[in-house]
């Protein structure tokens, strides 16, 4: 798990960089116009998914779920689940780094007003995180490791391509949040691999 966190945060590293200095790259419109939302019947599905990822929802999403965890696992594996939080905490440290511009466009404006720096996507990071240690603590031990690690790309690729269509983030702000949320998930599994739970005595 420390190489993969390694690899992750590193390759993160150089995209925030990337994203700083040379960004957009000369593909990302197209992609967003591809999959921009066009009044087809997937659109309120990725317009649920976006609000799913709202503050305002995840926040006590989180604490419902960090609670329940808590009470299943531990009370330390539940406050790593809480803590898949401040993964957000991060992300937003790193859009005043980067400062980023957002994709222009009445979306943009609407929910965004002035506050428009993208890099990297905290609804992806925050989503890749918490799925992610969900997975890594209820997974069978044997596949704890391959499963959060599938459940993370997913999560990632179903949220980034939600933030994509609704045109807030450019696809690398996703491919950025997912790297944060996966070397993030890595961390935490070091973590909850020290905690004697009971499945790591199976």
């Amino acid at each position: 798990m420390a190489v993969l966190a390694f690899l992750s945060l590193t390759a993160f590293a150089l995209l925030s960089v990337w994203a700083r200095f040379d960004s957009p790259a000369p593909w990302e419109p197209a992609v967003m116009d591809a999959v921009a939302l066009s009044g087809g019947p997937l659109d309120p599905i990725v317009v649920g998914i976006n609000l799913l990822g709202n503050l305002l929802i995840w926040i006590p999403l989180v604490a419902v779920v960090a609670i329940a965890t808590g009470r299943v696992r531990g009370a330390a594996v539940g406050l790593v689940v809480a803590l898949t939080l401040a993964s957000d905490t991060v992300a937003f440290g790193v859009k005043l780094l980067v400062e980023r511009e957002r994709p222009e466009g009445a979306a943009v404006n609407q929910f965004f007003g002035f506050d428009s720096f993208a890099f990297p996507s905290g609804h992806v990071v925050r989503a890749v995180a918490l799925v992610g240690v969900l997975w890594f603590i209820f997974a069978p031990p044997r596949w704890r490791l391959p499963i959060a690690i599938g459940a993370s790309v997913i999560t990632g690729a179903v949220m980034g391509y939600a933030r994509v269509a609704l045109g807030v983030h450019w696809p690398t702000d996703a491919l950025g949040g997912f790297l944060l949320g996966f070397g993030w998930l890595a961390m935490s599994a070091l973590l909850l691999l020290r905690e004697r739970t009971p499945d790591r005595a199976g």
